[in-house]
């Protein structure tokens, strides 16, 4: 049976990394290639490190495991994620673990997709940040006000934005801001959010997005229940 792996990246994961000799050595011994994928900022910054130095060439150079063929992917969002790491287009992915659990739970049982998680990754701040003056908790929210994070339901931001509304509302209300919430890849709902002229209104965001934002007077900083987490 085949494993596919994957790397989780979240608000309270530890930073740590996978061993790059543990990925390499079951693609050399299976397919000779690696198939990877990393998002949007510094929650990826050491998958990044691994793609820019090319370690795990050198490592598996190194270990005298022969040449593998590497590539990488930018792929954003529990949602496309999990759908490559199904149709076989991926063996390795960092993710957020509601993701990772999501794929982890479609893939039980099924040959040759079965999931393993293989480590925490990082740590980080995610931030709910705002263009609308008028918006200073999520009670203000209107269904015009979009909210932009990486994947609908299965991210970490999609999660987090369920939780915060369930603590202000009621945990039968949890989904209430879910039908607000649009899939975008972080540079794209930065891009929309800092434009102030689309319907998005706000962007759940992590470093260095969310700083950046922040850096602009016409973006609200975050303010009870909207806290950072």
């Amino acid at each position: 049976m085949q494993r596919r792996q994957i790397l989780t990246a979240g608000a309270a994961l530890s930073a740590a990394l996978a061993t790059p000799a543990l990925l390499i050595r079951r693609a050399h011994a299976e397919a000779g290639k690696l198939r990877l994928s990393h998002g949007y900022g510094i929650l990826y910054l050491p998958l990044i490190v691994m793609r820019d130095q090319k370690l795990l060439e050198k490592h598996a150079d190194a270990a005298g495991l022969g040449p593998i063929d590497v590539s990488w992917q930018m792929l954003d969002g529990g949602n496309v994620i999990n759908d490559a790491m199904l149709a076989g287009s991926l063996d390795i992915a960092g993710t957020g673990a509601p993701g990772f659990i999501t794929l982890w739970s479609r893939a039980r049982g099924i040959p040759r997709s079965e999931i393993i998680g293989v480590s925490g990754m990082s740590t980080c701040t995610l931030s709910l940040n705002t263009n609308r003056p008028n918006i200073r908790s999520l009670a203000d929210f209107t269904p015009g006000d979009k909210i932009a994070l990486p994947g609908i339901k299965t991210s970490l931001a999609a999660v987090v934005l369920q939780m915060l509304v369930a603590k202000q509302f009621g945990q039968a209300n949890y989904a209430k801001l879910d039908p607000m919430t649009v899939g975008l890849p972080h540079p794209e709902a930065f891009t929309a959010l800092m434009s102030g002229k689309t319907e998005i209104a706000a962007h759940f965001a992590s470093p260095p997005y969310s700083s950046r934002e922040l850096e602009d007077p016409r973006i609200c900083p975050p303010s009870a229940p909207m806290a950072q987490i």
